[in-house]
């Protein structure tokens, strides 16, 4: 069954002086960091995060497609929009990070995950996140 991609879940965050490489831009590197944390905010918000976390289920990213497209400075803000895609027993997470000040974009990032269970091996995804996520 597809899931809904016509929401789309948002992440806000701050470029930090930590992440800045040697020319003063955020290491490439600290986009997909963003991104990993904007995964886990997307869970929080659906109310899922405490749940999935009880049940032992863990995300692990098996691909990351990622097109860097402007450099981030220091105190840049940010904005990580996330769009979900069930893919046979995968899940991806279609991130887009945007500069809030300029809208325009910086990073496309495409994230292909699969869900283990308790004893560390690929299982479906879990039924609680689904049942947010199928389509009406």
């Amino acid at each position: 069954m597809p899931l809904n991609k016509s929401k789309i879940y948002t992440y806000h965050l701050t470029a930090r002086g930590y992440e800045l490489d040697s020319y003063g831009h955020v290491n490439n590197a600290v986009y997909l960091n963003y991104t990993e944390q904007a995964r886990w905010e997307l869970f929080r918000e659906l109310g899922l995060l405490d749940r999935l976390i009880a049940d032992s289920n863990k995300v692990v990213i098996v691909e990351n497609h990622v097109k860097y497209i402007r450099q981030v400075k220091l105190f840049d803000e940010l904005t990580v929009e996330t769009q979900l895609e069930k893919s046979a027993h995968f899940l991806l997470f279609h991130h887009h990070l945007l500069n809030v000040k300029t809208g325009k974009t910086v990073a496309k990032v495409t994230a292909k995950s699969v869900f283990l269970d308790k004893q560390n091996k690929p299982c479906d995804i879990p039924a609680l996140l689904l049942e947010f996520l199928i389509q009406e």
